[in-house]
């Protein structure tokens, strides 16, 4: 049985969804007898790209795929052409530059596919939710990740779509960059909450695209509340992304969020459709997409809601 060797890279190693999609993608190549490298970069476009290149140019122990999770999907696509010509397979996770069935034309005799949740369902996930947070109406902020990635993009058009369609009406007062991070977060939170606490601005919710990003919300949340000494502001809801068990999940179990929407990690599914392919048990799909669940379920949401209200 051949032993496939693949690499993957993902974003920052400070995420812990990320830290989670390289333990799941780990922990299925051991389980099939394939050869697996992760690197990270440091939440830097350039570095990936050096990272990259660096493995799949080389003439000794090059990679047969490498699975990607892009920093920035277009300082990636010359790249991926690239490497394919070259005879190195390449999986895009989450956000894609360019197409499959382009990059796949480029070279048909070696991998290439894209495995990501369904971005645009996150984000009508996130809408039923608010609505259900807020039957009546009401505002929110919306804090996304880095919007030049095309995941980030797509959970807002998501999110917008769906807001659109009959129900509640519930309005953006602002969409906020929160570049899949806390700390930034954190920061441009408590910027827009200071001068936008004392105008009296109504706000009911708070959105975030990560439960990374909404722990960095709910940091800003309460140090305007102890600074403006108005408690209020602390207790506006806030719903994350992710799930993780560790992170999400808990911040819901606990209280601290009202929602998260569980994301499956893409990494482990690319690892066991690459591997199949490659010993020829399958075919590899030019693109699967994963479902998303929103946590807790509705009727849990609507109960503890009622509860808190």
């Amino acid at each position: 049985m051949s032993r496939p060797y693949l690499r993957l890279f993902l974003t920052d190693a400070d995420n812990p969804f990320e830290k989670m999609q390289a333990e799941s993608a780990t922990a299925v190549a051991e389980r099939l007898g394939a050869r697996l490298d992760v690197q990270f970069a440091a939440n830097d476009f350039s570095l990936q790209v050096r990272q990259i290149y660096e493995s799949t140019h080389r003439e000794q122990d090059r990679p047969d795929v490498v699975l990607v999770m892009p920093v920035k999907e277009a300082a990636l696509k010359s790249l991926s052409e690239s490497t394919v010509t070259g005879g190195v397979g390449w999986v895009f996770l989450n956000r894609i530059a360019g197409s499959v069935s382009a990059l796949r034309q480029v070279n048909p005799n070696v991998l290439v596919s894209y495995v990501a949740p369904d971005q645009l369902e996150i984000g009508r996930i996130h809408a039923r939710q608010v609505r259900m947070l807020l039957p009546q109406g009401g505002t929110v902020l919306y804090i996304h990740g880095r919007i030049t990635t095309s995941s980030a993009e797509a959970r807002r058009t998501g999110f917008r779509e769906a807001l659109a369609l009959p129900g509640p009406k519930v309005d953006l007062v602002a969409c906020l960059d929160g570049n899949w991070s806390a700390q930034d977060t954190q920061g441009v939170l408590s910027r827009w909450l200071q001068l936008m606490v004392p105008a009296k601005l109504r706000l009911d919710a708070i959105v975030c695209q990560s439960d990374f990003m909404a722990s960095g919300a709910l940091e800003a949340l309460r140090q305007t509340a102890d600074r403006l000494n108005n408690h209020q502001v602390s207790r506006l809801p806030v719903l994350g992304c992710d799930g993780m068990v560790s992170v999400g999940k808990k911040l819901v179990d606990d209280g601290r969020l009202a929602a998260t929407v569980i994301v499956p990690p893409s990494s482990d599914r690319a690892v066991e459709l690459v591997v199949a392919a490659f010993r020829q048990q399958a075919v590899l799909p030019a693109e699967v997409s994963l479902p998303p669940r929103g946590y807790p379920d509705d009727a849990s949401l609507m109960r503890r809601h009622r509860q808190t209200a």
